[in-house]
């Protein structure tokens, strides 16, 4: 706990409310090998475990298992808790799963439902009673499978893993350590499902939408469909109320400034702020980066003119931007490079050399300069190194410079003349 409140307080500014931890329900399988033991009214105690048709429940080698079989049988198997029961949660379900005996594609497999009011017959709840529904739903090759929050789904996974699911109904978007020790941020009435190996912890859903949202987090239930054929083992099935760190949101961000470029400058090539500052809710400042982008489709950088750019913000781990703040600025296409034709290099460090910035927007440039005889006193391909006025001798002389700039790219040649002023 002080590692994670030490690191909420280094990413998170020093603003952040935390909740309690608490433990709802946690079965180990590990007292009895008779699954009847584990229903029934007491702590850690299922309501119900129970299989109709062909299937089966049993609990062997220390697991929970659900033996679902073709036909048009079920398992059905739930818990609550009064102190579960309680609004505007935060919740951590946890619990290690194998799959086997899986000869082809389940659509919707096993399913494990957050909610309220759920029946404790063998009926599955409905869509009204569930806040959050996860589904393990096996896979063609054997041992594998998939899992489902809302309308996304994972990659395929395998082996025995264990599937780590935060479920917000606080009210708030939250922030949690996370099973790799990031910081992670999930908005109210969504959740994160992690995928714990033995080598790799995967965020599988991030932001799986809640069925119901006005539903509280009251109880948990375990169903399947009929028509398949698969094996659930379940182990280690841990219900939390987890520590609760409110986020700073960004409310607002610096603008861009209009960024100038020469003609037949490419979308990438344009000098776009790599960070501008943004405030939080919390009155905190912070410089973030930017992802500049959207509106590129219309830039042309052949045609002069003014162009919309949208830039996306890139929240700092540990915050947030809920509402989606964006930045426009502009891009204005001139119809030709600018180049400064006199410069003083006396050392003031002002205006000491003579550098074209708008080489920069070019793969490749040539700049050469040469003295009144065409000796060349300077030559360089790099387009942010500037002429420092020297001849071949090491000296400054006041006068006029013929200067040769190559763009291949665009397919230009500028011809003209620099002059160094002295006093």
């Amino acid at each position: 706990m002080k590692k994670f409140l030490l690191l909420c307080s280094m990413i998170i500014f020093s603003t952040y409310k935390l909740s309690a931890q608490e433990v709802y329900f946690s079965q180990d399988f590990n007292s009895s090998t008779d699954y009847t033991t584990y229903v029934g009214s007491g702590p850690n105690q299922f309501i119900t475990l129970s299989a109709n048709g062909n299937n089966e429940v049993n609990t062997l080698a220390n697991k929970l298992q659900f033996i679902k079989n073709t036909g048009s049988g079920v398992n059905r198997g739930g818990f609550t808790s009064n102190q579960f029961s309680k609004p505007g949660s935060f919740i951590k379900y946890s619990m290690e799963v194998t799959i086997s005996n899986n000869p082809t594609n389940v659509s919707s497999g096993f399913q494990f439902y957050v909610g309220d009011a759920f029946p404790t017959a063998v009926a599955q709840p409905g869509n009204a009673s569930i806040h959050s529904r996860l589904v393990v739903s096996p896979a063609a090759n054997p041992g594998e499978f998939v899992l489902d929050v809302g309308s996304k789904t994972s990659a395929t996974f395998s082996g025995t893993v264990t599937l780590i699911w935060y479920i917000n109904n606080s009210g708030n978007p939250v922030g949690y350590e996370a099973p790799d020790g990031s910081v992670r941020a999930v908005t109210d009435d969504a959740s994160d499902l992690w995928v714990v190996t033995p080598t790799a912890q995967v965020l599988a859903i991030d932001e799986g939408e809640a069925v119901t949202p006005t539903k509280p987090l009251g109880q948990l239930k375990f169903a399947s469909n009929p028509n398949y054929q698969a094996t659930i083992d379940i182990d280690d099935m841990v219900v939390s109320e987890e520590p609760v760190v409110i986020i700073p949101e960004i409310i607002s961000v610096a603008s861009a400034p209009v960024l100038q470029v020469p003609m037949r400058t490419s979308f990438t090539y344009v000098p776009f702020p790599k960070e501008l500052e943004v405030t939080y809710d919390t009155g905190e400042k912070a410089m973030v980066k930017m992802q500049w982008g959207a509106g590129a489709v219309n830039y042309n950088g052949y045609i002069s003119g003014r162009y919309p750019v949208v830039g996306t913000i890139i929240p700092n781990r540990g915050t947030i931007n809920p509402n989606g703040i964006s930045v426009e600025t502009f891009v204005q296409v001139r119809p030709d490079i600018t180049i400064v034709n006199a410069f003083t290099p006396d050392g003031d460090g002002k205006n000491d050399t003579w550098l074209i910035s708008d080489l920069k927007h070019y793969k490749k440039v040539s700049v050469e300069v040469f003295d009144r005889d065409g000796v060349r006193l300077f030559h360089s391909t790099n387009p942010l190194e500037g002429w420092d006025g020297k001849n071949q001798q090491g000296k400054v002389l006041k006068g006029s410079y013929f200067y040769v700039i190559q763009i291949p790219e665009i397919s230009t040649v500028k011809k003209g003349v620099v002059t160094i002023i002295k006093e």
